[in-house]
């Protein structure tokens, strides 16, 4: 979502070429956030997706991602912040990242990941299951070298199924959505981060492909209508200048490190704010961390167990195979890790 977002400004530019041009915006104008004198040239946006219905106005978030531009390199930087992430929320003490929304809002959120990363973010984009779909489908889909197998009832009234075959492949909305989704072998969450990764590059790879440009003047308005967002128009204006020189391949990716933690039966991505900040500072340089996990405190063998209302079929190299077999699905080569997922053959 947050390198469509970016394509789709970067793409608008040119339809909106004119009216920079013709003095309605004068020369020089700052980036919509002002931050500190480091990141100068760089602008961020918070990108937010949830599986929110129409009428929830609270509404628990399933992917967080600060994703920022430098103006002068043109290079993107994605941070994906574990939904479980354990922070400080005044009033409400610790909680998961990802439960902010729903005890407050969006703009807090926002504020949240700034006071955590240190760094201003000119606004939110939020988007549901649906707009998802909707703009991978807008693109005529994605395609994905799914790493195994991937079998999970959600127990969800609509995409209540995940049932992905391994390779490479052309993926659909439901079918990029339902990757992106998955989330049940040894690293949870942390791996979900990973593959959402590997889904935004897919789209910024789809969004510059040259059979797109003819689908533009419909594709812009239309994604602009599938999100929620607190930044203005002129806001959008001013990104789609930073944006215009977008190349996918110059993006770099990281999950934000830390740890299992378990506090009274709950589960929590334990994170240092020191570091934080360390490794925001590095992915900026365009220099990911290697570890994004304690490895030594994780049992990448151990099956996660199977939650859905009836068996599991028998799928190969599913995650969760129903007679417990320690699927080679289950060891993720952790060197990778920060930038994409690889499991190692059948």
């Amino acid at each position: 979502m947050a390198v469509t977002f970016m394509g789709v400004i970067a793409a608008g530019f040119t339809g909106y070429k004119v009216f920079f041009e013709s003095g309605k915006m004068a020369q020089g104008d700052v980036l919509p956030n002002s931050p500190n004198d480091d990141y100068k040239n760089r602008v961020c946006i918070l990108l937010i997706g949830a599986d929110q219905r129409p009428e929830q106005k609270k509404f628990s978030t399933d992917s967080i991602i600060l994703a920022s531009v430098d103006s002068e390199t043109k290079r993107t930087s994605l941070l994906s912040i574990p939904r479980d992430s354990r922070v400080a929320l005044s009033k409400n003490g610790y909680v998961k990242i990802n439960e902010i929304v729903a005890l407050t809002d969006l703009s807090t959120l926002q504020r949240t990941v700034e006071e955590l990363t240190g760094v201003e973010i000119a606004g939110y984009v939020q988007t549901n299951f649906q707009g998802f779909k909707d703009i991978i489908d807008s693109l005529g889909g994605i395609t994905v070298n799914v790493e195994k197998d991937m079998y999970y009832e959600t127990g969800d009234e609509e995409d209540g199924v995940i049932n992905l075959h391994k390779g490479e492949q052309r993926l659909d909305g439901a079918k990029a959505l339902q990757y992106a989704r998955f989330r049940h072998d040894a690293l949870a969450d942390i791996s979900r981060t990973a593959r959402q990764q590997i889904v935004l590059k897919a789209v910024a790879k789809e969004m510059f492909q040259l059979s797109t440009i003819p689908k533009l003047p419909v594709l812009v308005p239309k994604v602009m209508g599938m999100v929620n967002t607190n930044l203005s128009s002129l806001d959008i204006f001013r990104l789609a200048k930073v944006a215009a020189g977008f190349q996918s391949s110059n993006v770099v990716s990281q999950t934000l490190p830390g740890s299992f933690l378990d506090l009274d039966g709950v589960s929590y991505w334990k994170i240092d704010p020191i570091e934080v900040k360390k490794v925001v500072e590095n992915l900026f340089q365009g220099k990911t961390t290697d570890k994004v996990i304690d490895q030594e405190k994780v049992d990448l063998l151990k099956p996660v167990t199977p939650t859905p209302s009836k068996p599991l079929p028998k799928v190969p190299g599913n995650s969760q195979d129903p007679n417990g077999r320690k699927s080679p699905g289950y060891q993720v080569l952790q060197e990778d890790f920060t930038y994409n997922i690889n499991f190692p053959n059948e």
